[in-house]
């Protein structure tokens, strides 16, 4: 058999990051709060947020918390608001209300991006906190609830982007098919934002389309959100480089959906629903083929009225059952099916039963400081010039199939067109040609990964006989 010619060599060091604290400390729901800095996550319970639904809370590089907030008000770290920290013009149902992102390039400013419910007026705005002022505790300055845009969803996130210093902030309009994703740098927020028209529209008929969240990847190379009331969670490709949003799958429900998730190395995505026969679906990506991502859906669990869900610094996923004592928690979010191993009581939130409860929502953070460990490969425009490089040959095929540009050891995954695995081989930069002379006459899709499961290039492929 012949042996593939290598004709390139792609150098693809990939990203990894240190222990992320700025998420170590939670504060959300009825009083409730949550310590990620010891090693067996500890309730707090000295927190002053009563919220139903969105909030965000951020730490120093330490884990010691220095502010959180609804949206509303926001509360300095020894939990009273600050001197100019009431007013703020979040919705009060909002499912992410509010997220906090450090400004670039400064030690001491933040800004927090406040959202609206229901598409209202108020729209997405920020307000600047300086950490300098009232003595060390900070304060909203006089750049308060500056306004962007409205006619919005209830859908709001972030990333960093590829440089580790600047910021990605997501919103999706309501009754439009559109993404507005802005950038937030050392200058500021660019309030031209990069836009994208894709995935479904968010039909504006009823309030509660807009319901939902939306959350990237760690890496930052996927954007999924979930569609309230119209009953549909989708997934997009997001270009790290340039802001733009691509669709990947879009995946029809049974029922309402609320909570959406990645696990931190981005291959599983979790979805909150309102089916009472699987409130808590999985769904493994890896394959990057729509119809056996859909194919590939578990139902975790039938426990009623679950909604936010929010990966934590500890690599698992904490799930708000509404009003509730206890946090679900996915012990092992990157692994498919049920060996992610749930787990209704996952955090007990009120140990000194005083009435403390979750609510709706879990507090929003910039979604790259939940990586954990993973190794993020090239993304944007890099993992553009990647795959050009990377070729698989011929199609229409008869005996055998060529891979050429091939950087690292891998494996290759060949799906029929019902999305079912036909063919696994793993493959190295000197591989031979593969096999396929046991498929029969038809278009085949593959998907090369690399040693770690993250995908380097999908595509299809024909046979004949």
């Amino acid at each position: 058999m012949k042996k593939i010619i290598l004709l390139f060599i792609i150098l693809s060091p990939g990203i990894r990051t240190l222990a992320q604290h700025q998420t170590d400390k939670w504060y959300f729901g009825v009083l409730a709060g949550v310590d990620f800095t010891p090693a067996i996550p500890a309730a707090l319970t000295n927190g002053a947020l009563n919220t139903s639904e969105g909030c965000s809370s951020i730490s120093d590089s330490a884990g010691n918390l220095l502010f959180y907030s609804d949206g509303q008000t926001v509360w300095n770290r020894i939990h009273v608001p600050m001197p100019n920290g009431t007013g703020l013009l979040a919705g009060v149902t909002c499912t992410q209300a509010a997220l906090i992102i450090p400004k670039p390039g400064s030690t001491n400013l933040f800004y927090e991006f406040t959202l609206d419910d229901t598409g209202g007026l108020n729209g997405l705005r920020y307000s600047v906190i300086d950490m300098t002022l009232d003595g060390g505790m900070g304060d909203v300055t006089a750049e308060k609830n500056i306004f962007v845009r409205n006619n919005l969803t209830e859908k709001l996130t972030a990333v960093a982007k590829a440089n580790g210093t600047d910021y990605w902030i997501a919103v999706h309009e309501n009754g439009t098919d559109t993404f507005n994703v802005y950038s937030l740098t050392q200058s500021g927020l660019d309030t031209n934002a990069v836009v994208s028209h894709a995935g479904i529209i968010h039909s504006n008929a009823q309030i509660q389309n807009t319901y939902g969240q939306m959350k990237f990847s760690p890496c930052g190379e996927k954007l999924a959100l979930a569609a309230g009331y119209l009953n549909t969670v989708e997934v997009f490709h997001f270009d790290i480089a340039t802001g733009i949003v691509s669709l990947f799958v879009t995946i029809p429900m049974t029922d309402h959906v609320y909570g959406i998730e990645f696990s931190h190395d981005g291959n599983m995505l979790y979805a909150s629903t309102y089916d009472p026969g699987q409130t808590l679906v999985q769904f493994d990506l890896t394959s990057g083929i729509p119809a056996t991502i859909i194919a590939s859906q578990t139902h975790l669990s039938v426990t009623p009225d679950t909604y936010g869900l929010q990966l934590a610094r500890n690599e698992k996923i904490y799930v708000c059952k509404s009003f509730n004592q206890w946090l679900g928690v996915i012990n092992n979010p990157e692994v498919a099916g049920f060996g992610c191993n749930y787990s209704d009581n996952g955090i007990d939130l009120d140990p000194l039963f005083n009435g403390v409860t979750s609510g709706l929502g879990l507090p929003g953070f910039v979604q790259s400081w939940l990586r954990g460990e993973t190794v993020c490969g090239p993304t944007g425009v890099e993992a553009m010039q990647h795959q050009e490089l990377l070729n698989v040959f011929p199609s229409p095929a008869d005996v055998e199939l060529y891979v050429t540009g091939l950087a690292e050891n891998g494996i290759i995954i060949i799906y029929n067109s019902l999305g079912k695995i036909v063919q696994t081989v793993n493959v190295d930069t000197d591989h031979e040609a593969l096999n396929i002379s046991k498929l029969n006459a038809g278009v085949y899709f593959y998907s090369i990964q690399n040693s770690e499961h993250q995908k380097i290039k999908n595509g299809s492929f024909a046979v004949t006989r």
